[in-house]
């Protein structure tokens, strides 16, 4: 009868020892998560289709989000934004990087993270006709590289919920997405204002046969 006492002070020592260790550890590494993730690169993984064919479903990518600290973005950048929430200083930015981190423990992907394609900045006039993105009065050739015929753009564009030609606000960016028919992007939730920009995508770090930058073409 002692004996079975005992066994069980020891399995609830034991329990509460591994429970402590758990929470521990789970807080250790959400410190290193916050840490890493508030300075100066993240990664990030695309969801959904909307950045067809720059970017595909799955892939992981390597963010730079120091850049918009110093400059401001520019038309072409691929940028990652929060379509619902704005920094409102440390605490909120700890706040959300606490989030984001128990998400990806628990395996859920957050709807409100975005990446699109910058494509006016403050002032610019923009425009959508017959399926194409006029910049200030210019049609857009997006298009890879100078020389080349392949372009970065899926589908045609077209105005949905927007009246169109628009000027670009003060302090916001006006974001499509690559695969112009199916993206969820300004036309729907309309600019992108800076404190809502976590970064700048760099590089495709993930699959490994697609390893090297993306392209921006700013």
């Amino acid at each position: 009868m002692e004996r079975s006492k005992f066994t069980k002070v020891e399995n609830k020592k034991t329990l509460k020892k591994e429970a402590f260790e758990w929470i521990l550890t789970l807080f250790i590494a959400l410190t290193i998560s916050i840490l890493l993730k508030s300075t100066a690169f993240a990664m990030v993984q695309v969801k959904g289709s909307s950045m067809e064919n720059t970017l595909l479903n799955g892939q992981k990518l390597f963010e730079n989000r120091l850049i918009y600290n110093f400059a401001e973005p520019k038309r072409g950048d691929i940028i990652i934004f929060n379509k619902e929430e704005k920094s409102n200083g440390i605490l909120s930015n700890i706040t959300s990087e606490l989030k984001e981190t128990y998400n990806n423990i628990i395996g859920y992907q957050d709807d409100n993270i975005l990446i699109k394609r910058v494509i006016g900045i403050p002032g610019d006039r923009i425009d959508i006709r017959n399926g194409y993105v006029y910049v200030n009065g210019v049609k857009q050739d997006e298009y890879y590289a100078k020389g080349k015929t392949y372009p970065y753009v899926k589908g045609n564009g077209y105005p949905n919920a927007l009246t169109f030609p628009l000027v670009v606000p003060k302090g916001k960016v006006f974001v499509l997405g690559d695969n112009r028919e199916i993206s969820l992007d300004s036309r729907i939730i309309g600019y992108v204002d800076y404190k809502q920009i976590e970064g700048k995508v760099l590089y495709r770090i993930w699959p490994f046969d697609k390893i090297g930058s993306v392209y921006n073409n700013s």
